[in-house]
């Protein structure tokens, strides 16, 4: 199933931003040879036929002069249209090429794509928040074992850089983690308390690896949180995939040698520096308690899933058509600013190349999604085309915002830019984007192994 719903989610962000600028080329007259969702060899091909009045005032079908198609690989698309390349078809009528419009059906070709997205990814934003009870204001201190930090805590600063929203939050506190090493353990966030008092607390991130617990170790089961039976708002600490006899999935976690823990923040902490063995104290369905010690091993090719930094965030919620709106617009432009901050952080080297993810890493994301549900899921929906959206308008040879830009210098300098030399420019990014892509795919199936 994950594969099916990977091929329709990437299907479905390709298909709208592709269809934008499809649907701006015809309107513009533009003649499009091709529409095709995928790349690499072509496995289907349709050409539907329209309706035209003959000179005798009949009406009849022809064939559309553009093949619908899908290929092989499910990582992209494309739109053919005449006039974009440097050798001119003279099969075409020079009313129906793309550098013979006018400039601002040119300049909506363009960046259609980009606007689709972004109102794909509103609607389903929407969606969510007419359908679901929201989160308005994910920033307080929820669960926390960390000294200073309490429950009802407003984070205001990660490292003294200002968090308004959560996305910012989540960005701020995986570059500052990221900085992290051997010599500089910890830093400091800024937190308002109940009363409006100010307070630095001093925050120890713990590395998690793909045990989903501490990075770099190798353990003989997982833990999972769930709703204790009966309750709807109490949970308890069980144990999930577990490779030990003794160690049976389902019991309950009591303690982590002698140290009483209730949640996944303690436990981390509690196995935090635990290298060689474990003894955990659990409870069956039956009430018997039982102390099983389980072995931990070194990982060195372990997968940094990200970090634990002993405090869970919540925050008042709301429900209702005026709260999803809100959410929505909310919930837009976050994700839009959190792009753009990942984009400077990338330039500024405070995050990695290695940090980022291709198809491969975008299918297990589809497969975690998958797992938790529809609204998971039809969120990565709305932020794959916000990112989809907000990267091609980046203004940058081989992106829509690069052609783009293009057509704003030729509006400024009153003439277009030397076709030849614009499309150097562009295939010279193509290169290196593709490069860029070989690269992060590369890094997700190292990571895979």
């Amino acid at each position: 199933m994950t594969i099916i719903y990977f091929i329709l989610i990437l299907g479905v962000v390709v298909f709208i931003h592709e269809l934008g600028h499809f649907i701006f080329a015809k309107k513009a007259g533009i003649y499009v040879y091709e529409f095709s969702i995928g790349m690499g060899p072509r496995i289907f091909k349709f050409n539907r036929y329209k309706k035209v009045k003959t000179k005798d005032g009949k009406i009849k079908k022809v064939k559309d002069e553009t093949d619908y198609c899908i290929r092989l690989l499910p990582i992209g698309g494309f739109v053919q249209m005449a006039g974009e390349e440097i050798e001119v078809d003279e099969n075409i009528p020079e009313n129906m090429r793309l550098q013979n419009k006018k400039w601002h059906q040119r300049f909506l070709v363009m960046v259609a794509g980009v606007m689709n997205n972004f109102i794909l990814a509103f609607v389903v934003l929407l969606i969510i928040g007419w359908t679901n009870t929201i989160s308005t204001n994910t920033m307080y201190v929820d669960q926390t074992n960390v000294e200073g930090l309490n429950t009802g805590d407003k984070i205001i600063k990660v490292a003294g850089k200002k968090t308004t929203y959560y996305d910012k939050l989540a960005l701020e506190l995986t570059v500052e983690s990221y900085k992290l090493d051997e010599e500089k353990t910890e830093f400091n966030i800024t937190v308002k308390d109940k009363n409006g008092e100010k307070k630095n607390v001093s925050i120890k991130p713990i590395k998690i690896g793909k045990s989903e617990l501490v990075y770099g170790r190798k353990y003989e089961f997982k833990i999972k949180e769930q709703l204790v039976k009966g309750s709807k708002d109490k949970y308890e600490l069980v144990v999930k995939e577990s490779k030990n006899e003794k160690l049976k999935n389902g019991l309950v976690i009591i303690a982590v040698d002698n140290v009483q823990v209730e949640n996944s923040i303690e436990f981390l902490e509690a196995i935090r520096d635990k290298e060689d063995s474990i003894t955990l104290i659990v409870k069956d369905k039956d009430g018997k308690i039982t102390e099983v010690t389980t072995k931990v091993e070194e990982q060195k090719d372990d997968e940094l899933l990200g970090y634990s930094y002993g405090f869970t965030i919540t925050g008042p919620s709301d429900k209702g058509f005026i709260a999803g709106i809100k959410y929505a617009f909310g919930k837009f432009f976050h994700t839009l600013c959190q792009m753009f901050w990942t984009i400077v952080y990338l330039i500024t080297g405070d995050i990695s190349l290695n940090l980022l993810s291709g198809p491969i890493g975008i299918y297990k994301v589809v497969d975690q999604a998958a797992s938790i549900g529809i609204v998971s899921v039809l969120s990565l929906v709305a932020l794959l085309n916000i990112n989809v959206g907000f990267i091609n308008i980046l203004p940058l040879p081989a992106f829509d915002g690069g052609h783009a830009l293009f057509l704003i210098i030729e509006k400024i300098k009153g003439s277009p830019v030397n076709p030849k030399y614009e499309n150097i420019i562009h295939s010279i990014f193509f290169v290196l984007l593709m490069i860029l892509m070989i690269y992060v795919t590369f890094n997700d199936i190292l990571r895979l192994f």
